[in-house]
């Protein structure tokens, strides 16, 4: 593991980057709040999916809500991208002072310890294998956990979302791409089917969590 170091002004201008981007999302998601109640609905739906099972769940869901493959490409590099400036500048500030925090501080320790633990898979990180995991669409994968690698790395922060963020991008259209094909092919053999592919990427991420919860609540018996 490399030094890390992100300078405190870089730092300060990807958060303020990403604030801009989530103020023009609010507004966008206003506007259309007030012309469509139902698609906003909609599109919370995808974005509260994406958080539960990840990128591909975020595309499944807005699959079965007729969306088209180009849409959800949009709304998935929008959203994704403001999340990650966001939340990889905060997460990297507090990373050594986590003792003050209180609402956040599970969240950030529970990444700072998957992000080292994601270093122990490879003994050297480099721009290919950082940037083939963030283009991979698994739950224990994608571009927040990939920048947090490229910080543990010792790569400079703009280093790290020139490396993170395209491959993000190139991920979220060749899955959805991908998956848009894929889901033609299952209605044809009957509507609604497609259902239970869009299920698995929802509740898969959450039974991998359980899995693992499990397996260190065994452990600590195991000690005791």
């Amino acid at each position: 593991m490399k030094k890390m170091f992100y300078r405190a002004s870089d730092r300060r201008m990807v958060f303020l980057l990403g604030l801009v981007l989530l103020g023009i999302e609010l507004v966008i998601y206003i506007f259309i709040l007030v012309l469509d109640s139902s698609l906003a609905a909609e599109i919370l739906s995808m974005i509260s999916a994406n958080h539960v099972g990840g990128r591909l769940a975020f595309i499944g869901v807005g699959l079965e809500f007729g969306f088209s493959s180009a849409l959800i490409i949009s709304i998935i590099i929008f959203y994704n991208t403001t999340y990650l400036l966001i939340v990889n500048s905060l997460i990297v500030y507090f990373w050594g002072q986590t003792e003050k925090l209180k609402i956040t501080k599970r969240f950030i320790e529970s990444m700072k310890k998957k992000a080292i633990a994601r270093t122990q898979v490879s003994k050297k990180w480099n721009w290919f294998s950082i940037s083939l995991f963030v283009w991979l669409p698994f739950p224990m994968t994608g571009a927040v956990m990939g920048s947090l690698i490229a910080y543990l790395e010792g790569y400079n922060i703009k280093n790290a979302l020139i490396m993170v963020i395209p491959s993000m991008w190139i991920g979220v259209i060749c899955w959805a791409l991908w998956f848009d094909e894929l889901y033609e092919f299952i209605e044809q053999f009957g509507k609604g089917k497609t259902i239970f592919i869009t299920l698995i990427l929802l509740l898969l991420p959450l039974l991998i969590y359980l899995g693992e919860h499990l397996k260190k609540v065994r452990k600590r018996k195991f000690y005791k």
